[in-house]
Protein backbone atom coordinates (compact mmCIF):
# COMPACT_ATOMS: atom_id res chain seq x y z
CA UNK A 1 0.00 0.00 0.00
CA UNK A 2 2.90 1.93 0.75
CA UNK A 3 4.37 2.07 -2.73
CA UNK A 4 0.87 2.79 -4.16
CA UNK A 5 0.89 5.81 -2.15
CA UNK A 6 4.09 7.26 -3.40
CA UNK A 7 3.43 6.22 -6.69
CA UNK A 8 0.10 8.13 -6.63
CA UNK A 9 2.04 11.24 -5.07
CA UNK A 10 4.27 11.64 -7.92
CA UNK A 11 1.67 10.93 -9.91
CA UNK A 12 -0.08 14.21 -8.79
CA UNK A 13 3.11 16.17 -8.55
CA UNK A 14 3.38 15.22 -12.58
CA UNK A 15 0.14 16.80 -13.25
CA UNK A 16 0.24 19.37 -11.44
CA UNK A 17 3.55 20.17 -12.95
CA UNK A 18 2.33 19.96 -16.39
CA UNK A 19 -1.00 21.68 -16.04
CA UNK A 20 -1.39 25.05 -18.01
CA UNK A 21 -4.69 25.49 -17.38
CA UNK A 22 -5.91 29.30 -16.25
CA UNK A 23 -5.47 30.27 -12.54
CA UNK A 24 -8.79 29.38 -11.02
CA UNK A 25 -9.24 26.23 -12.88
CA UNK A 26 -5.59 24.69 -11.66
CA UNK A 27 -6.59 25.62 -8.39
CA UNK A 28 -10.06 23.73 -8.49
CA UNK A 29 -7.94 20.49 -10.52
CA UNK A 30 -5.24 20.71 -7.88
CA UNK A 31 -7.69 20.90 -5.12
CA UNK A 32 -9.97 17.80 -6.55
CA UNK A 33 -6.27 16.09 -6.88
CA UNK A 34 -5.27 16.45 -3.63
CA UNK A 35 -9.04 15.63 -2.07
CA UNK A 36 -8.95 12.21 -3.42
CA UNK A 37 -5.55 11.64 -1.86
CA UNK A 38 -6.95 12.27 1.78
CA UNK A 39 -10.09 10.64 1.16
CA UNK A 40 -7.88 7.17 -0.56
CA UNK A 41 -5.87 7.64 2.02
CA UNK A 42 -6.68 9.14 5.23
CA UNK A 43 -6.84 6.23 7.79
CA UNK A 44 -5.10 3.85 5.97
CA UNK A 45 -1.47 5.30 7.87
CA UNK A 46 -0.72 4.66 11.59
CA UNK A 47 1.69 7.11 12.90
CA UNK A 48 3.44 4.80 14.84
CA UNK A 49 4.03 2.37 11.99
CA UNK A 50 3.87 5.21 9.11
CA UNK A 51 4.72 8.11 10.43
CA UNK A 52 6.17 9.78 6.89
CA UNK A 53 2.88 8.87 5.36
CA UNK A 54 0.79 9.86 8.18
CA UNK A 55 2.20 13.61 7.40
CA UNK A 56 1.59 13.36 4.21
CA UNK A 57 -1.64 12.54 4.31
CA UNK A 58 -1.94 15.35 7.30
CA UNK A 59 -0.46 17.83 5.25
CA UNK A 60 -2.14 17.19 1.96
CA UNK A 61 -5.29 17.16 3.58
CA UNK A 62 -4.63 21.04 5.21
CA UNK A 63 -3.36 22.77 1.72
CA UNK A 64 -6.56 20.63 0.47
CA UNK A 65 -8.83 22.55 2.87
CA UNK A 66 -6.89 25.70 2.48
CA UNK A 67 -7.61 25.49 -1.43
CA UNK A 68 -10.89 25.32 -1.07
CA UNK A 69 -11.47 28.01 1.40
CA UNK A 70 -9.52 30.41 -1.15
CA UNK A 71 -11.78 29.39 -3.89
CA UNK A 72 -14.87 29.67 -1.99
CA UNK A 73 -13.73 33.53 -1.18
Amino acid sequence: MQNNFWNYLLETFELIENMNNDNQDLLSQVSSRLETIDLLYERNFDPVDSYQEFVAVKLIKAISQALKKHQQS
